[in-house]
Formats: C-alpha cells, structure tokens, sequence
C-alpha cells in the first residue's frame, strides 16, 4: 500500500482474498465477464480500503493478465477474413452507402468496429444505419503502459478490411482517427450534406 492507501498490483491485495472469491473472480475473468468481476471484488470484505472503481479495474487487468501468462484464458476468435466480412454486406437488405471503422471501448479497453452504413433511418441518423460487421481488438488498454501500442494492430486490420470491402463495393470508407482512439468524431454521415 502506498500513503494514499491506494492499492497497486503488486501489494498481495490478490492474497487478502478468501479462496472461494479467488476462484470465482479467476471464473469470471476468463469468461470475459470483467464488470461482474469488478463488483465481486468492490464488495469483499476481505479488502480495506475498498478498491474504488478503476482501481479495482485496473486490479483485475492485471490479474487477467496473469492468468493469460498462465495460459487460463481461452484463445480469441481468429478475426473474421475479408470475405467472411464481404459475405455479412452482401447479407444486408438496404443499400449500402459505405464502409466504416470507429473506435468504441469498454471495461477491458479500446477496440474497432468495422461498420457498413446503410441507407435506411437509424437511431442516429434520419437517413443512414449502420450495421456491425465485426469489432476488432488485440488486447486490453494494459498495452498502453507497456508501451505495446500505438500503432494500434485492430485500427491498421479494419484499415485494410475496411478499404478492401469498400473498393469491392465500389463506396467510400471512413476511419476519422486509425491513429488515436476516441469515440466523440465525425461519422461518415456527418460529412454528408443535408
């Protein structure tokens, strides 16, 4: 523990836990169930001072880590290929007006979604939808610290994904910011006049 009472990673806050909450936790981060795991560990009682949020989120990172080295978590999906991805628009009944790639994140850290937009009314725009083809991502935000990104490996694969599916389909493609995630930009709908 640090003076702040902060807890860090290496502290043995994992060894202050009972052995059945260990398990479980250990259960639901290889199911990939991160934010049931995070509430499991904010309410054991085996911690003082209660981890706060992203404290215990960054906790259980890196025991996720740990059980990765350990080889406990199942392998991730091979991403889908191109043409798996080119099969998924084909499939699409409203006509497509675009590819796109935009970044999104959750509990486990940044990814890319690899959309086709298409032309019908959606819930965030009056003329254009758009419909997930796959979402892209090649680890948690740990690689920030140790230096691992960028260049982001998801952003570089939609980039190519993304251009191939579009040139097949003879429209355009968007990817505002392959080089820094954030999710507040411009969609390709927004560059599109009124």
């Amino acid at each position: 523990m640090t003076d702040t009472g902060a807890m860090h990673p290496h502290d043995g806050w994992w060894d202050t836990l009972s052995a059945p909450v260990q398990d479980l936790i250990d259960e639901l981060l290889c199911t990939g169930r991160m934010i049931a795991a995070i509430v499991l560990l904010r309410g054991d009682d085996g911690l003082r001072p209660r981890p706060a949020l992203y404290e215990a989120q960054d906790l259980l990172a890196e025991r996720r880590a740990e059980l990765d080295r350990q080889g406990r978590l199942p392998p991730e999906p091979p991403p889908l290929t191109t043409e798996q991805l080119l099969e998924k628009v084909v499939a699409t009944t409203a006509p497509v007006a675009a590819i796109e790639a935009l970044w999104d994140g959750d509990s486990q850290g940044w990814f890319v979604e690899l959309a086709a937009i298409v032309r019908r009314p959606g819930p965030n725009h009056d003329r254009f939808d758009a419909v997930t083809l796959t979402a892209l991502r090649r680890g948690g935000d740990i690689r920030l610290f140790n230096g691992q990104v960028p260049p982001w490996p998801e952003a570089h694969r939609a980039t190519e994904q993304g251009r191939a599916l579009a040139q097949h389909l003879g429209v355009p493609f968007h990817f505002t910011s392959p080089d820094t995630p954030d999710i507040d930009l411009p969609r390709w709908w927004d560059t599109q006049p009124t």
